[in-house]
């Protein structure tokens, strides 16, 4: 099939047996051939199942040994190709490029042993539509055969590869999983790596906005740095207040000689009041709000940058370069 996907539609909701792509004169020919047939291949128990129908004739090349089951399961042993038996490095004539590929439903729900016209159907390989695969490679361009976007470390091309793709992946470890690159002076070609490539995670195959994953331990300084900074700026506010307030005591009360034999005036009534009030709020309310100030700040610091808080921001298990 290939490439050729895209002529049907979205599937629907398949029932646990589904022969709706067997055609009916198929089907007529097994019953009248055997009556006992269809009661006989239940797949109970693992067991053989009528599903061998829906399932095409995988269109094997020379240089392949396909050892695969009734139940659309197959491994095939041979050289690099995406699709038809010209696609990939092994298509095109090249050597060294051997290829393992496990597959589990290929053509995945569109999965069928006979066209509209009834015609057998012969099964390429096609990484987009067969429902699970490991794919190794000795040479291919492995990001172009599964779709995917360059990223940071960019399309390999003609390198070693495996690829494995399925509805969902897990990779479990009963110890630890490391993910490493540049272990390796040169590649599987011989070729000399001249730089470290990084690791990129790429939601949605969208490589538009990929960013420099922090460091959970500078981060940590950089803001306990920046802590420091802002309690000693506090601090500095702090005593521009109290020399302020000293300042406003003094010109409220403040007064000037009179021309009259040098005596000192009454006050300025309207300033005394308003340096009053000011006085007040100073005292009353920014002087407090400083201090609760530095109380949220260092509640916030325990929370997240103290490695004793659930909410530290540094993972317990996980780091990276």
């Amino acid at each position: 099939m290939g490439g050729a996907h895209t002529r049907y539609t979205t599937p629907k909701t398949k029932n646990n047996i589904d022969l709706s792509t067997v055609p009916q004169t198929i089907l007529d020919q097994y019953r009248k051939s055997d009556s006992d047939f269809f009661s006989t291949q239940t797949g109970c128990g693992c067991g053989e199942s009528i599903e061998f129908l829906t399932i095409p004739e995988w269109n094997s090349a020379p240089a392949e040994v396909t050892m695969e089951n009734s139940r659309n399961a197959s491994i095939v042993l041979g050289v690099d190709r995406n699709s038809t038996i010209t696609s990939g490095y092994g298509g095109k004539c090249h050597t060294q490029c051997g290829a393992i590929d496990i597959v589990a439903g290929r053509m995945g729900p569109y999965v069928r042993r006979w066209d509209e016209e009834e015609e057998e159907v012969k099964a390429n390989r096609n990484f987009a539509l067969d429902a699970a695969r490991i794919y190794v490679s000795q040479k291919a361009d492995i990001d172009d055969y599964f779709d995917l976007c360059a990223g940071e470390v960019g399309m390999s091309e003609a390198k070693s590869a495996i690829g494995i793709k399925a509805d969902d992946v897990r990779l479990i470890a009963r110890s630890g999983i490391k993910l490493v690159t540049g272990t390796n002076v040169r590649d599987s070609q011989g070729h000399r790596q001249l730089e470290i490539n990084g690791i990129d995670l790429i939601a949605g195959n969208d490589d538009t906005d990929l960013q420099p994953i922090v460091k959970g331990c500078n981060l940590v300084n950089g803001l306990s740095e920046l802590v420091e900074e802002i309690d000693d700026l506090r601090e500095i506010l702090l005593s521009f207040l109290k020399y302020q307030k000293s300042f406003n005591e003094k010109l409220i009360s403040h007064t000037h000689y009179s021309p009259f034999y040098g005596r000192d005036t009454s006050p300025a009534f309207n300033m005394m009041s308003a340096g009053i009030q000011t006085v007040i709020k100073q005292t009353a309310q920014t002087e407090l709000s400083i201090k609760s100030h530095a109380t949220n700040l260092s509640g916030w610091e325990r929370n997240y940058l103290s490695a004793m808080s659930d909410a530290f921001i540094c993972s317990s298990y996980n780091k990276s370069n």
